[in-house]
């Protein structure tokens, strides 16, 4: 299976952010998590004729639906109440939650796995070595498990770490989105990847 590579936004996505985001999915990008808040203008923008090809990879937070982009669960929001439908993804901050989504969703973002770029002071409870172990345990005893996306401090320098720990796949926001060329770093970001 390919290694997956998944963007997130900020909060606000500017404009000629915005414009980048097909060329982001023509240098590999696999899914673009759209964090922003349900309005008319993100939604204006979701089904922008640049990114129709792409809807199938977009995904926006339950309960904002625009075309055929995927829904993701927050994991407040799942805890709160089991979603009744079934989401594109969710996240968690134990693992061993993973095995508990499966058949509910297809990617499971899994955080902190490094010290946060875009939230300074938030970082593992720890190393990414417990983590691979903790991995490989859930995959010996699991079968048919969503995606696990590995989520914070991933940048060109660690995303290898993360795909060597057992990872499908790696979620990345400050890396992305804090260099004036994020199409640039998800170029590089493959680069380091077998």
């Amino acid at each position: 299976m390919t290694f997956q590579l998944v963007g997130i936004t900020p909060d606000v996505l500017s404009a000629v952010q915005w414009a980048v985001v097909p060329d982001l999915f023509a240098a590999g990008l696999s899914y673009l998590y759209v964090r922003q808040a349900a309005s008319e203008q993100v939604r204006q923008r979701l089904t922008d004729d640049a990114l129709k090809p792409f809807q199938h990879r977009l995904l926006v937070p339950f309960p904002m639906v625009a075309g055929t982009v995927g829904q993701h669960w927050k994991e407040a929001d799942r805890m709160a109440a089991l979603p009744t439908e079934q989401a594109f993804s969710t996240s968690v901050h134990a693992l061993t939650d993973w095995p508990l989504l499966a058949g509910r969703v297809e990617l499971v973002y899994y955080s902190p796995v490094f010290a946060s770029i875009s939230k300074p002071g938030y970082g593992p409870v720890q190393s990414i070595d417990a983590v691979a172990r903790q991995i490989a345990h859930i995959r010996q005893q699991t079968d048919k498990l969503p995606l696990l996306i590995g989520l914070g401090g991933v940048q060109t320098n660690t995303i290898r770490r993360v795909q060597d720990a057992g990872f499908d796949g790696a979620a990345v926001l400050g890396t992305l989105w804090q260099d004036p060329d994020p199409v640039a770093v998800v170029q590089e970001l493959f680069k380091k990847l077998t």
